[in-house]
């Protein structure tokens, strides 16, 4: 009776195991498979932006920060030039 039971856990956990192998690598893989046609996306968008004409020029504007300061933010220190 005691190795019938040991034998029924020890198939219990076997089989366990083999399907959370197999659930955890099918969800790896497909993890794997979108982050590879991901990064193929972003390779195929910067050779298309290296590939230049010849006379042609791409300008790419970054917008200027604006400087947001408080009253607060600082000490303003009046100086006298010393000669």
């Amino acid at each position: 009776m005691f190795f019938k039971v040991l034998f029924i856990l020890l198939g219990i956990y076997l089989l366990g195991k083999l399907v959370i192998r197999s659930v955890v690598s099918w969800f790896l893989g497909d993890a794997s498979q979108k982050m590879n046609d991901r990064f193929e996306r972003q390779q195929a968008e910067i050779a298309r932006l290296k590939k230049k004409k010849d006379g042609h020029v791409t300008v790419h504007y970054q917008p200027k920060k604006e400087k947001n300061f408080g009253k607060n933010d600082g000490d303003y220190i009046d100086f006298e030039e010393i000669k």
